[in-house]
């Protein structure tokens, strides 16, 4: 099994989920099929929580 992690952000546009739907469509016709969505907080400067994000990361399988 293959894995694929992609950062997918947090806030969407109307604009940004039609690209969103692209970009899964484009790794569905790669053999990839969407696993799971998680929700993370990537560290700011220098591992510090300044300037830290809340994002979301999209997980894909390949069997």
């Amino acid at each position: 099994m293959e894995y694929k992690i992609e950062d997918i952000g947090a806030r969407f546009s109307g604009k940004a989920i039609n690209a969103l739907e692209q970009r899964f469509t484009a790794h569905a016709k790669d053999g990839y099929k969407f696993h799971s969505v998680i929700h993370i907080e990537k560290s700011g400067c220098l591992g510090t929580n300044y300037g830290a994000s809340i994002t979301y990361l999209a997980v894909y399988v390949k069997e």
